[in-house]
């Protein structure tokens, strides 16, 4: 069992660092956040928002776009938002383990195709490529500050460093949701960066190796192919569905997502993350509580924001 995690650690690591800063290590009916804000209930105040609240956010942020980019004399079109159901296509879980959702939508392949061929008929982009080369840049600017943006840098705690350049209407948008736009990000940029910190010590906990040597011989009788980890399938789903049509595809997502769904039940391989991601990650994220209550603060505040800019019937 020891070998072939150490075998698979990196791909693993990697899969489970990333699904934990977005806060999805599981997805399914149960999942929890990866990232619990410290000494904070749901209804306390610096609390996360769920997926409904954070498109609203978004919302209010793009209406906001809008409004500035008409004052500087250009057109920008806000676009209706994913509902929560499609977003769950866009998520990268460590693991599944909703077999309802799966047995729907597989790995919400067909939602995503829909999403990315919308994508190429926005008519922002449209109505940016029918512009004058001196004009494209004067949208740019306006839009996102042009080059001459000043970049942000947030060294994260584990090595390494994030930096970001936002301005023009992008950085109107997120001061007057977030009220301070680089408060917000260094805080946010390391609220989503710590799983590096424990996550090894989580990879070589016995429980670990255990349930996920459970979880790919489950898999392994299920379909009749060898996954080391739920990452794996990830890499192989391409290859089985080069070459069908959108139905038949959708077929082998379905079979392979209510598979790693089941056997992430069967094998306590889901229960067994969380509960490690509390073990391990509870005392990191305890170290760095002012910058997630910090993040979490400022996107309530920013949803407070949303709900008077966006109508509710949206």
């Amino acid at each position: 069992m020891r070998a072939r995690a150490t075998g698979i650690a990196t791909a693993t690591a990697a899969a489970l660092a990333g699904a934990i800063a977005v806060g999805t290590i599981i997805a399914g009916p149960a999942a929890e956040s990866g990232r619990p804000t410290a000494g904070s209930s749901s209804s306390g105040p610096a609390r996360e928002l769920t997926d409904a609240e954070r498109s609203r956010v978004e919302q209010a942020e793009q209406r906001i776009i809008s409004r500035c980019m008409a004052e500087a004399g250009f057109r920008y079109w806000v676009l209706t938002p994913l509902s929560p159901e499609e977003l769950r296509a866009f998520t990268h879980p460590f693991v599944r383990n909703d077999v309802s959702w799966a047995r729907e939508h597989g790995y919400g392949g067909l939602i995503q195709r829909k999403f990315f061929a919308q994508k190429k008929r926005d008519p922002n982009l449209a109505y940016r490529n029918r512009l004058s080369r001196a004009e494209r840049a004067r949208y740019l600017t306006a839009l996102n500050g042009g080059p001459d943006t000043p970049v942000r840098a947030v060294r994260l705690p584990a090595g390494g460093s994030i930096r970001s350049a936002v301005g023009g209407c992008e950085l109107e948008a997120r001061g007057e949701l977030y009220g301070d736009p680089e408060t917000y990000f260094h805080a946010d940029k390391i609220a989503t960066n710590l799983a590096p910190l424990y996550v090894p010590k989580l990879l070589r906990d016995t429980r670990f190796t255990t349930a996920l040597g459970a979880w790919s011989d489950c898999m392994r009788r299920t379909t009749g192919r060898v996954y080391a980890d739920p990452d794996a399938i990830q890499t192989d789903l391409p290859k089985r569905t080069k070459g069908l049509s959108d139905a038949e595809a959708h077929a082998v997502e379905v079979d392979l997502a209510v598979a790693e769904s089941t056997c992430a039940q069967k094998s306590a391989l889901a229960r067994t993350v969380k509960e490690l991601d509390r073990e391990y990650g509870d005392p990191v994220r305890g170290r760095y509580s002012e910058e997630i209550f910090t993040s979490a603060r400022m996107r309530l505040a920013a949803l407070t924001k949303a709900n008077r800019t966006v109508p509710s019937s949206n």
